[in-house]
């Protein structure tokens, strides 16, 4: 038998060369695989010179080509005006989804419709209805949200990716990518892909509030400040406590830097105390915190009881509304015919992806 020789895959900037043997790099990263059944490449570094946008979407063609693991991102937006960029609308989308072989996340079909008759979609019948959902400063362009709930019920809720498009006040087509949703009654977990933490809390934050609302034709108009929203509702999912091994009675602890606060779990109760973050790290680092506790915390005046999530086990005031973080199920369906036509239609244009 002959000895394996190493791999160079380029489904990815920076892609490199690997030990067949062991899947290792002298870089390290994240791993990609190739379709053929070879080992790993890693995504390492880029180079001090930023890679041309030629290089990158030739990158990108080809990962989609070849690659069985292609991570998500976001570019430039198509064109917002009019029925004619339907079709660069979606092909563009399918160029910046995230594409696996084996179990993935489905994805919202742009023929996803009650007549299904004769149409442009991939599958040849009418596309997927899309609408434009505006406020004052922001604009949402997806899948309607009537479709997209829908499409929840007939895969019975579990998590999916959508195609969505934001566009700023100032007119300008802004940026397209994906969003993956998981519904739990009337809310809805909802998270970016492939996209930095600010489009992904701005583009997240809008498909939220547009799914969970009873009327989402209006509801970008009525909410005046998304990012106070996103803070909102992050400050309702509480607080996530860490585990405090060394310690008989102290199960967990947490710390507010903003706050001054150190919250701490006690047999089966929850505190919060008003406490300094070297307090904190001195209960955290002892060897003891019990007797860290006994000296620097026990006694104090304003410590507040708190409450816990059953479901997500995270603490907060018993008054307050509480909300779980984004959650998503695993992966558990193949790829069907559907997956595979629009990974060979998807299209890579003009547009530097996001960082």
């Amino acid at each position: 038998m002959t000895a394996a020789t190493a791999t160079r895959l380029k489904d990815v900037p920076g892609a490199g060369n690997i030990d067949p043997t062991t899947g290792r790099a002298r870089s390290g990263g994240e791993y990609y695989f190739s379709r053929d059944g070879g080992v790993a490449a890693p995504q390492v570094a880029l180079a001090p010179e930023p890679a041309s946008l030629t290089q990158l979407i030739s990158n990108r063609r080809e990962a989609l080509e070849h690659a069985s693991f292609v991570t998500a991102q976001s570019t430039a937006a198509a064109g917002k005006n009019g029925d004619e960029n339907r079709e660069d609308w979606w092909r563009r989308s399918f160029g910046n989804a995230e594409w696996r072989d084996g179990a993935a996340h489905p994805k919202m079909p742009d023929d996803f419709t009650p007549s299904k008759s004769a149409g442009t979609s991939l599958t040849g019948t009418r596309r997927t209805s899309r609408r434009w959902y505006k406020g004052q400063d922001i604009a949402i362009r997806m899948p309607s949200v009537s479709a997209i709930k829908r499409y929840s019920a007939s895969i019975d809720g579990a998590t999916f990716d959508v195609p969505v498009q934001v566009a700023n006040a100032a007119g300008d087509d802004g940026i397209q990518g994906w969003v993956r949703v998981t519904q739990h009654g009337e809310q809805w977990s909802v998270t970016g892909l492939g996209m930095n933490a600010a489009d992904s809390a701005g583009m997240s934050e809008a498909v939220r509030a547009l799914l969970e609302s009873r009327t989402p034709t209006v509801e970008l108009s009525t909410v005046e400040n998304l990012r106070e929203r996103y803070r909102a509702r992050v400050r309702s999912e509480g607080t996530q406590l860490e585990t405090v091994a060394s310690s008989g009675f102290i199960e967990g602890v947490a710390y507010d830097r903003k706050a001054s606060t150190l919250t701490l779990s006690m047999n089966g109760r929850h505190y919060a105390y008003p406490a300094s973050e070297e307090t904190y790290e001195a209960l955290k680092n002892s060897r003891s915190p019990g007797k860290v506790f006994n000296t620097l915390i026990k006694g104090k005046p304003a410590a507040r009881r708190l409450t816990s999530c059953d479901n997500c086990n995270r603490v907060y005031a018993p008054r307050a509304e509480h909300r779980c973080p984004a959650r998503h199920d695993a992966p558990k369906e193949h790829a069907g015919i559907w997956d595979r036509l629009a990974r060979r239609g998807a299209r890579v244009l003009d547009g530097r992806p996001r960082k």
